[in-house]
């Protein structure tokens, strides 16, 4: 244990250090580029070239290129890195949605494509000599593209890519055709071989079709449009095949029931409100062929529409969708915060909203990601089979639901108690032990001993029985069952976790 601890003890103390403007310790200015990333062979996680899991943590960046100029940019995701965010998402090519932007300009006002007889043409990029940022007649909209491109592989961040929003295939939210729609099956597989290409060599590069939008809508069936990108998108990449998924709405089908036998498609992504994505995941991982899964937007921290206000919408909201969701099967997950998307489009300073209660809170999900064991990483299983009692029930602003999710071999389980409630674990159902057991506080990323919260990884238990024959043991949380009261219990053999 004295390995661990001491592991763990600076584990804890860089999360003090996530304030405005602060670099972890001994985190460089930049970081290594990240390795490209595979689908495991068991079919339902990403893991890098080498074979090392890899658990994404995304930033929702909608407007990264649309509003952002270069300090601008930079500023924000050496913050986010700094957050321990592996990844961010944004759009390239963004008409039709106002609350992101009202252009399809890039922050310097360089307009991605060609006008043809009045209309955009996507097979016909602007581009100009030369990319002097301080010459405006060199510096075009793809340079601005490629500089978000290179500055995240320059501090190590995945970059999930948007080739366009999902307007410019289909129309408004609701499925009608509008102006604002620019592809077809025809050029959009042109425009797919073309930007892959651009990217072909970048290894950090991810593909996200769909943006909020259905491929089908009754008669209006644009699920060629999207397999036509697709295909433009492999076919340009040179023969590296880089991951590519589609964005769906919430509340509607999602990636798995239009394109889930796709080749190009190489995991699914899954939008919803907190009570449909443990069942939307849960249909995800049972599959066949396996594939990934994982919610790539769910609600915004201060999220403020359908007549819900932002203070109904705060941290433990995005704590019990990103833990729930990942616990049921998801290879990671994706936050966002309300003000920061559109970087400034609705008036807000984004600025202020870096350091949001629930964008600390996924540098500890982060964390305690990156500290279970190496191999339940990539074979952990979600096991709901492991509670006795009720399983509870998810909410939008409340919720008693437990998730429980082990490593294939039993050795080491994790469970999520959304409002801190007793929870009934079924022990013949793990590997024999004994183990010990950890109470991790989601909130602050520290740990309880049972008596009082811990910077030491210290075990509240130890020595409990488990395998064929054991009975069933009640846990009970820190303080009384409520919401934002919630607990992570883990169970595992002291070794397993250390190592």
């Amino acid at each position: 244990m004295k390995r661990m601890n001491s592991r763990v003890i600076a584990w804890i103390s860089a999360l003090a250090v996530c304030s405005i403007g602060g670099e972890l310790p001994g985190l460089a200015a930049d970081a290594s580029p990240p390795e490209p990333l595979r689908v495991s062979e068991n079919g339902h996680f990403l893991v890098t070239e080498s074979g090392r899991g890899v658990f994404l943590l995304a930033d929702t960046a909608w407007g990264l290129v649309a509003h952002l100029k270069r300090e601008e940019m930079a500023s924000y995701l050496r913050h986010r890195r700094n957050q321990l965010f592996n990844a961010v998402t944004f759009v390239v090519y963004m008409p039709g949605n106002p609350d992101i932007s009202s252009t399809v300009t890039d922050a310097y006002g360089h307009a991605p494509f060609a006008v043809v007889n009045g209309r955009p043409d996507p097979t016909q990029p602007r581009t100009t000599p030369g990319a002097n940022p301080a010459n405006a007649d060199e510096y075009d909209f793809w340079d601005h593209l490629d500089y978000a491109v290179a500055l995240t592989k320059k501090l190590g961040l995945y970059a999930i890519i948007l080739p366009t929003w999902g307007s410019a295939v289909v129309g408004d939210y609701s499925g009608k055709p509008t102006g604002d729609i620019v592809f077809n099956s025809t050029n959009a597989r042109v425009y797919g071989q073309w930007i892959a290409h651009r990217y072909a060599a970048e290894p950090h590069v991810l593909w996200m079709l769909g943006g909020d939008r259905r491929a089908v809508y009754g008669e209006l069936d644009s699920r060629s449009v999207f397999q036509a990108m697709a295909q433009g998108l492999t076919e340009g990449g040179g023969g590296a095949h880089k991951l590519i998924s589609f964005h769906p709405p919430k509340k509607s089908p999602q990636s798995a029931d239009w394109f889930h036998g796709d080749t190009w498609l190489s995991f699914n992504s899954n939008q919803h409100w907190p009570e449909d994505q443990v069942p939307a995941l849960t249909r995800d991982w049972g599959l066949v062929p396996p594939k990934p899964t994982w919610v790539f937007e769910g609600r915004y921290e201060a999220y403020w529409k359908s007549n819900y206000k932002p203070e109904q919408w705060g941290e433990w909201q995005c704590r019990q969708q990103a833990w729930q969701s990942v616990l049921a099967g998801g290879f990671g997950f994706t936050y966002g915060h309300e003000r920061v998307f559109g970087f400034g489009k609705d008036g807000w300073d984004w600025r202020k909203e870096l350091d949001a209660p629930g964008a600390r809170c996924m540098t500890y999900l982060a964390k305690f990601m990156n500290l279970i064991p190496v191999k339940a990483a990539t074979d952990r299983v979600p096991d709901q089979s492991l509670l006795a009692g009720a399983l509870g029930k998810p909410e939008r602003l409340k919720s008693d639901f437990i998730a429980a999710s082990r490593s294939a071999d039993g050795h080491f389980a994790m469970f999520y108690a959304a409002n801190g409630r007793n929870i009934r674990v079924k022990l013949d159902r793990l590997a024999v032990g004994p183990m010990s057991a950890w109470w991790f506080n989601p909130r602050n990323g520290t740990w309880h001993t049972g008596k009082a919260e811990s910077s030491r990884m210290e075990p509240f238990t130890q020595d409990i029985a488990t395998g064929p024959g054991s009975s069933e043991r009640e846990f009970d949380p820190p303080d009384e069952p409520a919401t934002g009261n919630d607990w992570v219990l883990v169970l595992s053999e002291a070794r397993a976790f250390a190592e």
